[in-house]
């Protein structure tokens, strides 16, 4: 039987659920759960797996991918969903726009960090504010499919997931949102290199 993070935040099984939404609950009842509110060591035993048990069921949630995979572990479990989802044609532009842009930020990356002269240095200067825009158009791009996927959810699929029509619209959002997460992570290291190059 899978654990409800749901239930150990006090919420209700939704799919859009906001990361607001996630973070008061976890807070009113760390508030109330708080290992430095034991009164002996039992207690600070029993706050603090408590507390962990919080902290686990918010960090399950706050991902909008994982969130909607354990809604529909829960109420579905025993649904057959394909392993894979095919990418639509605007997943697949996005995909290559947020590679393309990670690849160049790589390359500049390398040839930065193998610049040893000014003159080397300043040559990079036009390709690092390509790298930048090629950066902020495709985290753009990431940022409004996420919006976008997060508004879907405010349509039936965000009742419960126990019919099949919605527990494959659930699961099929649940894989968009994972590459989604993904490509971000990959967005904000490509920035993160780039920076600590420069």
């Amino acid at each position: 039987m899978v654990t409800d993070a749901f239930a150990i935040l006090g919420l209700s099984r939704s799919a859009c659920l906001t990361p607001e939404a996630i973070r008061g609950a976890f807070q009113q009842a760390a508030a109330a759960s708080h290992p430095d509110g034991a009164t002996d060591e039992e207690d600070r035993a029993a706050r603090t797996l408590r507390f962990q048990q919080l902290n686990a069921a918010s960090a399950l949630l706050t991902p909008l991918a994982s969130r909607l995979k354990h809604l529909i572990a829960l109420e579905a479990p025993d649904a057959a969903l394909p392993r894979a989802a095919p990418m639509d044609e605007a997943l697949v532009s996005l995909f290559t726009q947020v590679g393309s842009a990670v690849h160049l930020a790589a390359a500049w990356t390398r040839d930065r960090q193998a610049s040893t002269t000014f003159l080397a240095k300043a040559s990079l200067t036009a390709r690092e504010m390509q790298v930048q825009e090629a950066l902020e158009a495709a985290g753009t791009r990431v940022r409004l499919a996420q919006e976008s996927l997060t508004a879907s959810l405010a349509g039936p699929e965000a009742g419960p997931a126990s019919a099949p029509a919605s527990t494959a619209a659930l699961h099929a959002l649940a894989q968009r949102a994972s590459f989604l997460e993904k490509w971000q992570a990959q967005l904000q290291a490509a920035w993160a290199a780039l920076f600590a190059a420069s």
